[in-house]
């Protein structure tokens, strides 16, 4: 029996994670690239005549008003730049609301995920959310267990990805349950991804530890910049990856020739950097969003590793 999927996007929602998605399900669901609805339907939900806007302002037309959300197996919420008002529509809010009530399993790509939180749809549940919005996420729905050291995750009936090219792997995962991981591996060889990524696989790091190689380390530092202000202690983070504490403190010497405990300073300094040079945030409320004591224990800190004080940078 065929799959029927609804897509919610929300006003300015970014495009690649839904093209990504609806395209896996696409080369997935049929012979070759015959493009078929076989296995696999979708439709955009949202008002009849009236476009949705892309973050990259492509306007796509819904193909179908809201109507019976028991009419598809899975809701999918597409997100798009973080502004409340730049949610869902009130017939799109409603046909979620009802998707939830009737226990149809909910999905959000990218930042989605905001969305879903903001109903109290994903409270008690495990979320992934992208690294670079896990903190703010994590202030506005303590109540969600979120993380940032995985491309997706699927807790009972509910799915979460980081976004990007995360929302192929996810769509790859529903492919391999509903049909067959021969059909997940097709698809992601003519979208020419060298292969389809498991929740084992974490997201992409930025640029401050190029030399991370190893999945340990590489997760163990996630899991350091989406716990910055709620510190963890060594033994907890060599727990989280798998691994006991004198291993992840060698692995983290051969490849970046620093600790742990170094490590998780250089990326607290990095990140408190970033918000002196593009926020509006008085130091104060930088120190404790970075996890240092107060103020002062921040500008002596910062200035051992930067060589300047948080208000040269903040004056610059």
């Amino acid at each position: 029996m065929t799959k029927r999927f609804a897509f919610l996007l929300v006003r300015d929602f970014t495009l690649s994670p839904l093209s990504l998605f609806i395209d896996t399900l696409r080369l997935a669901g049929d012979e070759g690239d015959r493009s078929r609805r076989v296995e696999f339907d979708w439709q955009i939900i949202g008002d009849h005549g009236l476009p949705i806007r892309a973050s990259c302002g492509v306007e796509l037309l819904p193909g179908k008003t809201s109507g019976r959300p028991e009419d598809f197996d899975n809701i999918v919420v597409v997100g798009g730049l973080l502004d409340k008002s730049r949610g869902l529509s009130s017939d799109g809010e409603q046909f979620l609301l009802r998707a939830a009530e009737k226990k149809i399993p909910l999905t959000a790509l990218c930042t989605g995920s905001f969305v879903l939180a903001r109903y109290g749809l994903l409270d008690g549940y495990k979320a992934t959310v992208s690294w670079f919005h896990i903190t703010n996420f994590r202030t506005s729905f303590p109540q969600v267990n979120a993380n940032a050291d995985t491309l997706y995750s699927v807790d009972r009936d509910r799915a979460t990805c980081a976004g990007g090219t995360g929302a192929a792997d996810l769509a790859g995962f529903f492919v391999s349950q509903l049909i067959g991981q021969k059909a997940a591996e097709k698809a992601a060889k003519i979208l020419v991804l060298d292969r389809i990524r498991s929740t084992r696989d974490v997201q992409p790091l930025g640029d401050l530890f190029p030399n991370a190689s190893s999945r340990v380390v590489r997760r163990a530092l996630l899991l350091m910049e989406s716990n910055l202000e709620e510190k963890m202690s060594v033994t907890d983070i060599a727990g989280r990856v798998g691994c006991s504490r004198r291993k992840l403190e060698r692995l983290f010497a051969a490849e970046l020739e620093l600790s742990p405990m170094a490590s998780y300073l250089a990326l607290r300094v990095h990140c408190s950097k970033s918000l002196l040079e593009n926020s509006d945030l008085q130091i104060g409320e930088i120190a404790s969003k970075c996890g240092f004591t107060n103020a002062g224990h921040f500008s002596r800190v910062f200035r051992q590793h930067t060589g300047v004080r948080p208000t040269t940078i903040r004056s610059g």
